[in-house]
């Protein structure tokens, strides 16, 4: 199989040469590949990465590593090699350093390089597109919707026949898709399903073809890829993206009023169903799933009160835990399952600062251009609430990616337009 992920990547190095965004288009649509395992002289990688380095290999090549911004480091930028300095500590926190290496480069190395090369691509040209009208991110966002389209085709299709999904997801029928369990497809949907309801163009009268076009392919992605999380359970990405767009609709004058009676009449209809109880006992962390975080939870504030400064390094959170994991009738998780701890455990207490940092950023920037991108991440942080949004190798390159686009949008400068 190693021959035919090296073929794939110079392929991809190859179109890359020929066309930078083409080749960032087929990357970003070949996300889940990660799966995807083989080794290069005995070292572990995966085809995903085979395909990051063909990809950044010919853009140095091609571009003869130019200076990624003149004017110097700023904001971002600065935000984003803070975190990569402060991983490569990490690596040495961790009782495991050979694991700590692999999460490194697959976690933080890769992700981030991506992200100073897709940011760089989009603001080169001296007025880079803006949605709705460009194409700059707007083709990433494409190549997630296709990507959605075909992970939610396979997991509708498990449900409807009860094969391929693994065990014992199986006796439930939470479907997973190519993924390995059913939180993998909510975590890596979650976001996607946001853009696609955010990027559906308005039903205008005799609109052109190609709006047409977009408007039943952002829809289709929006409604299959949602549809894919209700039938894999994913409770968590269920009330993510429902609060997400909830809110976005709450912001947009346009909507507010239709969003706002909507939740009216759905907060009424729970009030007065038999199964209330149960809704309000998952929202507010009462059943077992929600219990199982609490403890977790409070065990690993005790474990971070004798490691609040370096944490328990990269890959390292199941072993510095073990000695203060008392409710022995849960399993040791490879995370906390809270993106707050999350941060803290794998990247220290300056990690977790700098994450606020990021965190502030975004929140001080965003402008109407970067609505998609900017509710994108707000449904990884509300989801990443009771889970992991991040330490996965597609979720990280999907994480900087979104930030890339974001902040990309964020430094163009404005256009005035008639819309």
């Amino acid at each position: 199989m190693l021959a035919a992920y090296l073929i794939i990547a110079v392929a991809v190095a190859v179109l890359t040469w020929r066309n930078v965004h083409q080749g960032l288009w087929v990357l970003t649509a070949l996300l889940p590949s990660y799966l995807l395992r083989t080794e290069v002289f005995g070292l572990p990688t995966t085809m995903l990465e085979l395909m990051i380095v063909a990809f950044v290999g010919a853009w140095i090549i091609k571009h003869k590593i130019p200076p990624l911004h003149k004017g110097g480091l700023r904001g971002v930028e600065c935000i984003a090699l803070s975190i990569l300095l402060i991983s490569i500590v990490a690596i040495f926190v961790s009782p495991n350093t050979t694991a700590a290496l692999g999460v490194w480069k697959a976690y933080f190395l890769e992700p981030i390089v991506l992200f100073f090369i897709v940011r760089y691509e989009l603001t080169r040209t001296p007025t880079p597109p803006s949605p709705p009208s460009g194409r700059g991110g707007i083709a990433l966002f494409e190549a997630l919707g296709v990507c959605a389209l075909f992970l939610s085709s396979i997991a509708i299709i498990q449900w409807f026949t009860g094969k391929g999904i693994p065990i014992p997801w199986d006796i439930e029928r939470r479907v997973t898709s190519v993924f390995d369990y059913p939180n993998a497809l909510g975590l890596f949907l979650g976001p996607i399903v946001v853009i696609a309801s955010l990027m559906i163009p308005p039903l205008t009268k005799g609109g052109a073809g190609g709006v047409a076009l977009k408007r039943a392919f952002w829809i289709l992605t929006s409604a299959l890829s949602f549809l894919a999380i209700i039938l894999a359970q994913s409770e968590a990405a269920i009330v993510a993206v429902i609060a997400t767009l909830s809110l976005a609709g709450l912001l947009n004058q346009k909507t507010r009023w239709t969003v706002a009676v909507t939740l009216s009449a759905i907060i009424i209809f729970v009030l007065l169903c038999p199964w209330r109880s149960t809704v309000f006992d998952k929202l507010t962390l009462q059943d077992y799933s929600g219990q199982v975080r609490l403890t977790q939870w409070s065990e690993t504030v005790d474990m971070l009160g004798d490691h609040w400064f370096w944490g328990a390094g990269l890959s390292g959170y199941p072993t510095v835990f073990a000695p203060y994991h008392k409710a022995t009738h849960i399993e040791i998780f490879q995370y906390p399952h809270n993106i707050f701890l999350n941060t803290w455990v794998e990247i220290g207490l300056m990690g977790l600062i700098i994450f606020f940092v990021l965190v502030a950023s975004v929140l001080r920037v965003v402008r109407a251009s970067t609505i998609p991108a900017f509710f994108a991440l707000l449904e990884i942080f509300i989801h990443g609430l009771v889970d992991v949004p991040y330490f996965k190798n597609d979720l990280a390159v999907l994480t900087w990616l979104i930030l890339a686009i974001f902040f990309a949008y964020v430094s163009a400068p404005q256009t005035k337009t008639k819309n």
